[in-house]
């Protein structure tokens, strides 16, 4: 039997590879640290001052902060990020005004070679939804922990940081910051005559490239723009009051009383004069105004439901309303796309809010200012634009109702004198809330509608009227009242923490503590502002106190 000798091929063993067609991997540069998740505004300067030696990404997924960097003030609003780099601090702006709350993510991470450059320029705000969908990734992976694999945090972490480089470079090569003041221009001056050719010579461009770039970017014409704004400004003067004709053309742009007709018309599909009685279709972006809406009996055709608002509806007898299209509200500020095709008539939200320009030209958009109206005020602006006044007044007097027999009630239990009290809700070791007048959690129900006051320490950090503050567990016993009202964590292990406290002498000397005026509260019940919601607040006070 033949066996045939393997052949070989002479010239592959005589000519290797050649190592110069082989490329070396770059080192990575940096290094993921450390990940927290922040829930006020003053967690972002603690986090700041803490991690100062490292580089630190922000991310704001719910509501608006303003930070101020060495290059001036910055306001970060839902869907945006910001990059600092390590030394470089940047301080919070403690001012009060209209502030939603705050929500967001910090991200901190070291250089693994001292003399690596840095990629990412000076602090700008960075709006880009996939950066943020990364970063909420990032956050769950890093809360699995052993369920999770230890490759993937980092793994998304450098997909952040390839975002961020791609973002800057793109930047870079395209730079329309004269387009974007033209329209803050438009936006802040819309009641002024405004022209093509006046805003082109302003931004230093031709008229034709003006248009161009403006239609690009905006899917509009200049002039289709500028109608657009002025009239779902007028719809919005028409919605949240009861002007004239003349007053809504001096507030929108117009002298021509009759022009303004015409375009209102041609846009909206009703004169002026019967707009307020149309039905509406209405897209609501917090989960307070949705459950304000379903109280007044208007079912929202798309809004923002959180947990407790579908269990209260059950308990209320309310599960068989219309159904509706939910969402979070990270998910409305997120994709912005979703309210527009649902086409709404019109949209209700907090004020600021980072989309409002976009939101403006979908539908006209009504943001209430969160610190500034109680909520009484926003119940009847609610029933205003719903037109259902009646049903609005008719809630409130029913609170005002139950208002007044739970101070004859008190001034009978407790001889006339209130005392303090105060609201705490509990977070485990990062310590707990506490809140002022003017951010619902019942606070208003204790400080406005019973006559209780606040904490003197409350007064002292200049918490009273309005806002919040985070308290660290080893401070809590300094905001102590005669009547403390707390909501504990479910979680296990936060819970024997929070045990750990309670047996500390800081705590247990407290006199609302001995004397047995300590009452523990449901958070998700005492969550909202809609007036179910403060409704069952105050009873449940009225039950703690009365018992």
């Amino acid at each position: 039997m033949n066996i045939s000798k393997p052949t070989y091929h002479q010239k592959s063993l005589s000519c290797p590879i050649s190592l110069q067609k082989i490329q070396s991997v770059p080192v990575a540069g940096f290094k993921f640290c450390h990940l927290v998740q922040l829930h006020d505004r003053e967690a972002f300067s603690r986090i700041d001052e803490l991690w100062s030696t490292l580089h630190v990404l922000y991310v704001v997924t719910a509501g608006q902060v303003r930070i101020i960097s060495a290059q001036g003030k910055l306001t970060l609003n839902a869907g945006s990020a910001v990059v600092r780099q390590a030394g470089n601090l940047l301080q919070h702006e403690n001012k009060r005004g209209s502030l939603s709350p705050i929500q967001g993510i910090a991200i901190a991470f070291d250089s693994t070679n001292e003399q690596l450059f840095w990629p990412f320029g000076l602090p700008v705000p960075i709006v880009g939804r996939n950066l943020t969908d990364r970063a909420v990734e990032l956050v769950q992976a890093c809360t699995k922990g052993l369920d999770s694999s230890p490759f993937r945090p980092h793994m998304l972490f450098y997909e952040l940081l390839d975002m961020l480089q791609d973002h800057v470079a793109h930047s870079a090569h395209e730079d329309h910051s004269w387009l974007d003041s033209v329209l803050r221009h438009i936006h802040q001056m819309y009641t002024q005559p405004l022209t093509r050719d006046q805003l082109a010579r302003d931004a230093n461009v031709s008229p034709e490239h003006f248009s161009r770039e403006f239609k690009k970017h905006t899917g509009l014409t200049f002039v289709e723009y500028v109608t657009r704004l002025r009239i779902r400004m007028a719809q919005e003067h028409l919605l949240f009051s009861n002007p004239t004709l003349q007053e809504i053309a001096q507030l929108t742009g117009y002298r021509d009383t009759f022009y303004l007709s015409r375009k209102f018309k041609q846009m909206v599909g009703s004169a002026p004069t019967h707009y307020r009685k149309m039905p509406k279709k209405i897209v609501s972006l917090t989960y307070n105004y949705t459950a304000s809406l379903l109280a007044l009996g208007h079912t929202p055709h798309m809004g923002a439901v959180a947990s407790w608002m579908e269990e209260k509806r059950g308990e209320q007898g309310q599960i068989n309303l219309e159904p509706f299209e939910q969402h979070s509200e990270y998910e409305l500020v997120k994709h912005p796309e979703l309210i527009a095709n649902a086409q709404p008539d019109v949209i209700i939200g907090y004020a600021p809010h980072p989309a409002s320009d976009e939101l403006r030209l979908i539908a006209p958009t009504i943001l209430m200012p969160f610190e500034e109206l109680d909520w009484q005020e926003q119940l009847l602006h609610l029933g205003r634009i719903t037109g259902l006044e009646s049903n609005a007044q008719a809630l409130l007097n029913r609170y005002h109702q139950l208002e007044q027999e739970a101070n004859h009630v008190l001034d009978q239990w407790m001889e006339g004198t209130r005392g303090s009290a105060v609201c705490m809700f509990m977070i485990g070791e990062d310590g707990a809330y506490i809140y002022g007048h003017g951010w619902g959690r019942a606070s208003h129900v204790l400080y406005q509608s019973l006559g209780f006051t606040p904490p003197s320490r409350m007064e002292q950090d200049g918490q009273l009227l309005t806002g919040y503050i985070h308290v660290p567990l080893s401070e809590i016993h300094l905001y102590a009242a005669d009547h403390m009202f707390v909501a504990f964590s479910e979680d296990a292990g936060e819970r024997e923490i929070l045990d750990d406290l309670l047996n500390q002498e800081s705590w247990g000397t407290l006199p609302a503590v001995r004397e047995r005026r300590v009452y523990e509260i449901d958070a998700d019940m005492f969550y909202g502002f809609d007036p179910l919601s403060v409704m069952e607040q105050l009873q449940h006070i009225m039950h703690h106190l009365t018992s």
